[in-house]
């Protein structure tokens, strides 16, 4: 087995950076749908309806929802960062009360 060492609080403070760019990634992709948008604004016909319906369907999720979307994969990440940093915690706990306890 490899040898594993985490430095707790700063892998705790990666994830929490991780999740406030989740968010950062979602506002920037509401700012972009906004330019995007108002880009298109002074367009008129099919073309800019299409353009919309494009954005709507194949564009906006992925680049705005925290649930779906880029946004969701980098707080993915930092949920995943954040449960193994806490696995890592309680199994320390678990080894030291079974020092504690004699080996039991």
């Amino acid at each position: 087995m490899a040898d594993c060492r985490i430095r707790n609080e700063a892998v705790r403070a990666a994830a929490q950076n991780l999740s406030s760019y989740a968010t950062e990634y979602s506002n920037a992709g509401t700012n972009f749908e906004n330019a995007f948008k108002n880009a298109l604004a002074p367009m008129e016909g099919e073309a800019k309806d299409a353009m919309l319906e494009l954005f709507e369907s194949k564009y906006k999720e992925f680049l705005t929802s925290l649930e779906a979307g880029v946004p969701a994969i980098v707080k993915g990440m930092s949920d995943l960062l954040e449960a193994n940093r806490k696995n890592f915690e309680d199994v320390d706990g678990q080894i030291a009360a079974s020092i504690r306890d004699g080996g039991n």
